[in-house]
């Protein structure tokens, strides 16, 4: 709530913190353990629901302002005047050149600038059917034993899962390019969620696990070494003396000021004249007022997930109804979302539609049962295109 007070947001926008009598957070959270229970607190935040969206909504905005967006592109080395880079699709290499260069590479940073010490925390996500811990008309915020400021998360996400985390734990040796989960990662989350629920989650009852890799910047000084938790989430941004600018730390919740100062820095580096920044003001492509996405006539669903271009996402089964069927029993996607992302978000295979724009493939059995889908909608959409005109293309 000071935060709230800090950013001047209206209680309109994110209600006064309460406290729940005991029968109250049995109500909000039927699975927690009556016995012992004195009551709760009950605060609104803001949340990313689905970061995959969020990405893809970038790009597509930053396209629109005259970005040129490459995917499945390696960049094998870096200086001050471009960059080696390698298409993994066909393996050619190539050369890009620029006035300035940005190395935003997250943990893998320190591979492309010399100087550039990175600190990798893992935290793990597990994911659960949302069954097994009943209607969750909130998230939840269990303690950590021991611990006075970390605490594992319960998520509802509003398509039949639960996800389960976070982990923050130090990643040494070589970075993967996806993090793996280990089992002392699930055993540590279950540990924690079943000191709260009246009858603990069974390791077989975790249908997906995912990782992600948090690149915290080491300033270490050789002393005591110190925990990834308690390592600052502040970001950093740093010049090399050949003019490669880096931006490493910070929080999804800070992006926009990190790109700002990497961007204010990267032209201050070359001697270019910019513009003041936009990016405070700049909305992202589907954003609206909420009285105008509330006035869209399509699915709820579909609006939060895609906001204002919602309506042409449904308009796709106004002229293929069988797009509107979902893309496998019990999961709210639909096969016009996927087609959606091969014409619109640059989805190129299955991997792309099921794990990339589309959360599907967390779940390894849900993967298996869509992945007829996927290859059929792009079957399709690649027939469609061959039988298109130059011109009407």
């Amino acid at each position: 709530d000071m935060l709230r007070l800090a950013a001047r947001t209206p209680r309109q926008v994110l209600p006064a913190p309460r406290r729940l009598s005991a029968t109250e957070a049995r109500h909000l959270a039927p699975s927690v353990r009556a016995s012992g229970l004195r009551g709760g607190l009950l605060s609104w935040d803001g949340r990313v629901t689905d970061d995959a969206r969020l990405v893809t909504a970038l790009a597509r905005t930053a396209a629109a302002h005259g970005a040129r967006v490459l995917t499945r592109v390696r960049v094998l080395e870096l200086t001050g005047t471009g960059a080696r880079v390698r298409d993994e699709l066909t393996g050619e290499e190539g050369e890009i050149r620029a006035r300035a260069v940005i190395n935003a590479a997250g943990v893998w940073a320190g591979g492309l600038v010399d100087g550039i010490r990175i600190r990798p925390s893992r935290g793990t996500h597990l994911v659960l059917r949302s069954r097994r811990l009943g209607e969750l008309p909130a998230g939840l915020h269990i303690p950590i034993p021991g611990e006075t400021n970390r605490f594992v998360l319960v998520l509802p996400q509003g398509d039949g899962r639960v996800y389960v985390g976070l982990t923050d734990e130090p990643v040494e040796g070589g970075i993967p390019d996806v993090p793996e989960v280990p089992e002392t990662d699930i055993g540590f989350l279950l540990d924690v969620l079943g000191s709260a629920l009246d009858t603990p989650v069974a390791r077989n009852e975790v249908v997906g696990a995912f990782a992600g890799l948090r690149p915290l910047l080491d300033t270490s000084t050789g002393g005591a070494p110190i925990r990834t938790s308690d390592v600052s989430r502040r970001h950093a941004v740093l010049t090399s003396p050949d003019g490669v600018t880096t931006v490493v730390g910070g929080k999804l919740t800070t992006y926009r000021r990190m790109a700002q100062d990497a961007v204010d820095a990267a032209a201050g580096a070359r001697g270019l004249a910019v513009r003041p920044s936009r990016t405070a003001a700049l909305p992202l492509v589907g954003a609206a007022a909420p009285e105008r996405l509330r006035a869209l006539p399509v699915p709820r669903r579909l609006v939060r997930r895609h906001g204002t271009e919602a309506a042409a996402v449904h308009a796709l089964t106004i002229e293929d109804p069988g797009l509107a069927g979902p893309v496998l029993p019990g999961h709210p996607v639909t096969r016009a979302e996927l087609l959606w992302a091969v014409r619109h978000e640059g989805a190129l295979d299955e991997s792309d539609l099921l794990d990339r724009r589309t959360r599907i493939g967390l779940v390894d059995e849900d993967r298996e049962a869509a992945l007829a889908v996927a290859r059929e909608v792009l079957a399709q959409e690649a027939h469609s295109s061959r039988r298109m005109s130059p011109r009407t293309r």
